[in-house]
């Protein structure tokens, strides 16, 4: 096994929605905006500096590790100039939605590592992010609950509501060691939101095994070493990609889909595109369990903290696999 030291908690979060909401079909750009201005608000105590380089409270700011993490001395490589996030939205990818007052609107939020720590700070956030508005509409929502779950059981922990005073500092841990295995020798994923990965600089055209185990494998490592325990410091990153040669893309049905975002910059727009539909695999999936299962909860690709790369592990049966087969060659190519 990759040896991953990362702890993590997977929240569920309703708002509702006092004013009417217009949300474009991927919404987790506006949502990760929303948290991290009122996180800001509440956790800044420098708001005079334009950026969080140079704080000497960075390292411990709630805002600052969460949206401008420190790397790690003994992590100055090329492969992390930008230091992962270890807050991801989980959302999908779906069409324009409008709420209407008193819809609710629900998505998922996951805590990485250390920022668990900071639980107090983030649940404080989530009371505030719907007060400025959200959408086209800049349309004001409410907190109604948050809870902690176990995705995998249905166990479910409620933290916070809304109008209560009280609060539930426990949320449920998961851990890499103890996440299901991968049964049988066929896999679906499901791609629920848009999956960004790169082969020779572009956009890869084609979803073969040892493309998404190599992108995994690099931001859970890269996750683990800035805000877990750093046990993959150091290991063997070789061993899986040439396991996961062995495994045979069986068949993907995919769409492209991209969507525009405001940049970092004022008046700066950028595009998101990835693939949406499923990518069927045929194999033994048995050393690359951990990996895919950290995938399904904390995205992979571009953009994950937005949400984006965002999918289900599903078993495809062995009719499901001998039909794939037969139509292999032509199915491989992507769909625009």
């Amino acid at each position: 096994m990759f040896p991953l030291d990362l702890p993590f908690a997977v929240l569920r979060v309703t708002l509702r929605a006092l004013e009417p909401v217009q949300l474009p079909p991927f919404p987790g750009s506006k949502l990760e905006g929303a948290f991290g201005r009122a996180l800001y608000r509440l956790a800044c105590t420098q708001p005079q500096r334009e950026t969080c380089q140079g704080c000497p409270l960075q390292s411990i700011c709630p805002y600052g590790l969460s949206y401008a993490p420190v790397l790690p001395e003994s992590l100055r490589v090329a492969s992390l100039g930008t230091p992962p996030r270890p807050i991801i939205f989980r959302v999908a990818y779906g069409t324009e939605r409008s709420l209407t007052p008193g819809e609710a609107l629900t998505f998922g939020l996951v805590v990485v590592g250390r920022a668990t720590t900071q639980l107090p700070y983030l649940l404080a956030t989530l009371r505030e992010m719907g007060q400025d508005g959200l959408g086209r509409t800049r349309g004001r929502l409410e907190l109604e609950e948050v809870r902690s779950v176990q995705p995998y059981t249905g166990e479910t922990v409620t933290l916070l509501r809304g109008g209560e005073l009280e609060v539930n500092l426990c949320p449920i841990i998961l851990r890499p060691g103890a996440l299901p295995p991968v049964a049988g020798d066929g896999l679906r994923l499901q791609l629920r939101s848009p999956l960004h990965l790169k082969v020779g600089g572009q956009l890869a055209q084609a979803l073969h095994f040892p493309v998404l185990l190599r992108a995994l494998q690099r931001r859970m490592s890269n996750l683990e070493q800035v805000h877990g325990g750093a046990a993959s410091l150091g290991a063997d990153f070789t061993r899986l990609p040439l396991q996961a040669r062995r495994v045979e893309t069986v068949r993907q049905e995919l769409r492209l889909v991209s969507q525009a975002r405001k940049g970092t910059r004022p008046g700066e727009k950028t595009v998101m595109e990835g693939w949406v539909g499923s990518v069927e695999y045929r194999g033994d999936f048995t050393p690359f369990a951990p990996l895919l299962r950290l995938g399904e909860q904390l995205g992979v690709g571009k953009w994950a903290h937005f949400g984006a790369g965002l999918y289900d592990l599903e078993g495809a049966t062995d009719k499901d696999t001998e039909a794939a087969l037969q139509v292999r060659s032509a199915s491989l190519r992507p769909t625009t």
